[in-house]
């Protein structure tokens, strides 16, 4: 069957939610409608509830957010991926295994009608033995164009939890998860470090934070912490510099097994997490090897990915 000429991408995170009405053929993007409501929240709210089981709670309110697309565009197949399969989300699904092909025709989705006249194709994350990603998996298979020319290497995606993805001939073969995101997190906002670190700018001081790529890099992570308050408490650092040095520390930390690599470097992330890894990877990376992709192409990725898993579903169905 031929593919609709537009379809609703959602994207359905932890702690946010976003529909976009998608013209399929050029991925022009129509129209856009966003809350801060996640799965998390989301999730928190059902159990609150009796009335309804979790599926059709979810679904119910996927279907009130859609009243907010234009009118005409109410009523398409909605493409879904992120946490919207986990087992806090609006249906789970399991994980597909790694390796992964960049045709995306080894993931696992689900074609699913509501009562509420909803339509959707959902789509699960990728596992392998020691790593999981729900969302992710869609990006990397949107971003295979750009990585077929260089034929292997690995892909970085920076965040909350940080994927890497060993990339080789079209298909995904390794997943490492990093907590990186997490863990600045958790050090500057509830640990001993909390009244040690602050920043009210967005421009980086790469003084401080490349004096902690490079104990990241030298696996001193544990052991440089404590120098944050007590550089702090002696006055001589400030909360900013403080702030840009965890930081360096974290990503010096994540990125020190690729120091001696020979491979190729895909980064791909949003402003600040772009410019913070492009600095930190300048320092270990040939100038060769570190392939820079910004948060456009990453934007458009996810609706390639879901493009592809669209064409999946309608080469299945009957003529």
């Amino acid at each position: 069957m031929a593919l609709p000429n537009y379809f609703i991408s959602c994207d359905w995170g932890t702690s946010n939610f976003r529909l976009r009405v998608v013209e399929t053929t050029t991925l022009t993007i129509l129209a856009e409608h966003k809350t801060d409501c996640g799965i998390k929240l989301l999730y928190e709210k059902f159990l609150k509830q009796r009335e309804k089981e979790q599926t059709q709670f979810f679904a119910d309110y996927l279907k009130k957010q859609m009243s907010s697309l234009p009118k005409e565009h109410q009523k398409h197949i909605i493409v879904a991926a992120g946490m919207a399969s986990a087992n806090i989300g609006l249906f789970e699904l399991s994980y597909a295994d790694f390796p992964l092909n960049a045709s995306g025709n080894n993931l696992i989705w689900k074609h699913l009608i509501f009562n509420n006249n909803l339509e959707v194709l959902l789509v699960s994350g990728a596992k392998t033995s020691s790593g999981m990603m729900r969302g992710e998996e869609i990006q990397a298979i949107g971003l295979a164009q750009e990585l077929k020319e260089y034929k292997k290497g690995i892909l970085l995606l920076p965040g909350t939890h940080s994927k890497h993805i060993t990339y080789n001939k079209e298909i995904y073969t390794e997943l490492k998860n990093f907590m990186t995101g997490e863990l600045f997190e958790v050090l500057s906002k509830k640990s001993i470090l909390v009244n040690s670190v602050s920043t009210t700018s967005s421009t980086v001081l790469e003084k401080p934070f490349l004096e902690g790529v490079q104990l990241g890099l030298e696996r001193q992570l544990s052991v440089s912490l404590f120098s944050i308050r007590a550089k702090d408490l002696l006055q001589t650092r400030t909360k900013e510099q403080n702030y840009y040095f965890l930081s360096g520390l974290l990503i010096g930390d994540e990125i020190s097994y690729l120091e001696h690599t020979t491979e190729n470097i895909f980064l791909v992330a949003p402003d600040p997490v772009f410019s913070l890894y492009k600095i930190a990877l300048k320092q270990i990376i040939n100038p060769k090897q570190l392939i820079l992709l910004d948060d456009k192409v990453l934007e458009n990725a996810l609706l390639l990915g879901q493009k592809k898993i669209l064409l999946q579903y309608e080469n299945e169905q009957p003529l």
